[in-house]
């Protein structure tokens, strides 16, 4: 009976009387709206009825300290959405942390909740300033930054992994360019669908660069391009996980996300960074335009080379010429003065011998009449004989310089590279470099072999080292 009795004196309240009163309360104290800040974890937007329900927590050091429910009805969510975008050219998302003017409900069906009036976008906007220099502050610090930077570029990038949207005007802006330019350049694009802007873009371009590292042998670089759009939802090239991965990637990453603010710090830590797919087509076409005028440079050295070789050749030749030519008539010169000398000496001494054997002589006579003729007749074969030798070793001479000029057009024709592959030969490259005795192809690599006739492409399946 006692127990009973206790029972009955305990006062009972109701639910709805308890919440109503908790309900009172707040319209007592927290009339007026409050300026709040808070990160929106989930948005929770229902498109039929147009209001948006989102979760708003306070983190501190990443644990969740408070959470609550706000309300942001249909015509404040369209003011809100406008002004926010408009300030901060990014999408009102989740994810975000935000500064915004609300008033702290509580009903007895729905509970606590904070109905958003107003938004303070700058707020946002500082958020997301801080996160980017914080972002290219850990980068510098984990030696990322330049890394991309200091990566080669191919020689001629040819083998482009595309990673952007199938219908995005900056994909078809990069394609039309590259397939019409005037020079006739091949590029081979391979497309990596992927969401360029807003909310999931980050893990998109993420997988995409993944799925590229996975085979990156196939590529010379990558290309992440957008255009065509909006400016709004930029941020996401701001993202750690995003911009590490890009700085930190095997082969050179070109951009061209096409917009004119601030550079993101994605498009800072890649090997390129242009405005638009269309400056990046320029850009790769300008690489093929510098190798082609190196070419052509190249050629026209080897030629005026060659010009020189075979003046040269052609003037030593003419010079050589005319100095035999000189000494031949010397020679024939000294000789027909020695034989006047021996005639005069032959003359003198048949005087002589007249002289003193006047008497001798007359027995002697017709000796001696036939004497200086058989003496000159001698002297004229000599001579005749000097002369063809002379003549002879002109020519001989002449055919030795012809022969000597001929060899070095032929070992200046043999340095033509045409003549090189016409005689069967070819260039093998091992990523874009022709291999040498130093070179060391692993099974999987890709081999280019040019030959007279075009490209052959092949892979390594084993190697016999020698």
């Amino acid at each position: 009976m006692e127990q009973a009795h206790s029972q009955s004196e305990r006062q009972v309240y109701s639910l709805f009387d308890i919440t109503e009163s908790i309900t009172r309360m707040f319209r007592k104290h927290y009339a007026m709206p409050f300026w709040i800040r808070a990160e929106i974890s989930k948005l929770n937007l229902y498109p039929h009825s147009g209001h948006c329900y989102p979760d708003l927590v306070d983190r501190q050091q990443g644990k969740v300290r408070a959470q609550v429910r706000g309300i942001i009805w249909r015509d404040d969510l369209f003011e809100i959405t406008r002004k926010f975008e408009s300030v901060t050219r990014e999408s009102f998302r989740e994810g975000i942390n935000i500064m915004f003017l609300a008033y702290v409900r509580f009903s007895s069906e729905y509970g606590l909740s904070l109905q958003i009036i107003d938004i303070e976008p700058l707020f946002t906007l500082g958020e997301l300033a801080r996160e980017k220099l914080l972002t290219i502050e850990r980068l510098k610090k984990e030696g990322l930054f330049n890394q991309n930077k200091l990566l080669e570029m191919p020689l001629l990038p040819s083998r482009l992994a595309v990673i952007s949207a199938e219908t995005s005007k900056g994909y078809s802006d990069l394609r039309v360019t590259l397939e019409n330019n005037v020079s006739g350049y091949r590029f081979h694009l391979t497309m990596f669908h992927a969401l360029l802007q807003g909310d999931g873009a980050v893990e998109s371009i993420r997988r995409q660069l993944l799925a590229i590292q996975a085979q990156k042998h196939l590529f010379d670089a990558v290309l992440i391009i957008r255009g065509g759009g909006d400016e709004t939802g930029m941020s996401c090239y701001d993202n750690y996980a995003l911009a590490s991965l890009v700085a930190g990637f095997p082969i050179p990453v070109i951009t061209g996300i096409g917009h004119s603010t601030n550079e993101t710090v994605a498009e800072m830590v890649a090997a390129i960074n242009k405005i638009t797919p269309t400056a990046v087509a320029h850009y790769l076409i300008g690489r093929f335009d510098e190798f082609s005028h190196r070419i052509g440079n190249a050629a026209a050295m080897l030629e005026v080379s060659a010009r020189l070789i075979l003046q040269t050749a052609s003037d030593r030749f003419a010079k050589a010429s005319e100095d035999f030519v000189d000494a031949a008539f010397e020679l024939i010169k000294n000789e027909q003065q020695h034989t006047d000398m021996l005639g005069r000496e032959i003359r003198d001494n048949v005087n002589a011998t007249v002289f003193n054997h006047r008497i001798a002589l007359s027995r002697y006579e017709t000796g001696i009449s036939t004497g200086p003729a058989r003496i000159l007749m001698q002297s004229d074969s000599k001579i005749a004989e000097l002369h063809r030798l002379v003549q002879v070793h002109k020519n001989h001479f002449i055919k030795q310089q012809i022969d000597q000029l001929n060899h070095t057009e032929g070992k200046v024709k043999l340095l033509d590279p045409v003549n090189v592959l016409k005689r069967g030969f070819s260039i093998t490259r091992l990523n874009g470099k022709a291999l040498n005795g130093n070179a060391k192809p692993a099974a999987g690599d890709e081999l280019e072999t040019e030959t007279l006739s075009g490209k052959i492409f092949s892979t390594v399946f084993n190697k016999e080292l020698s």
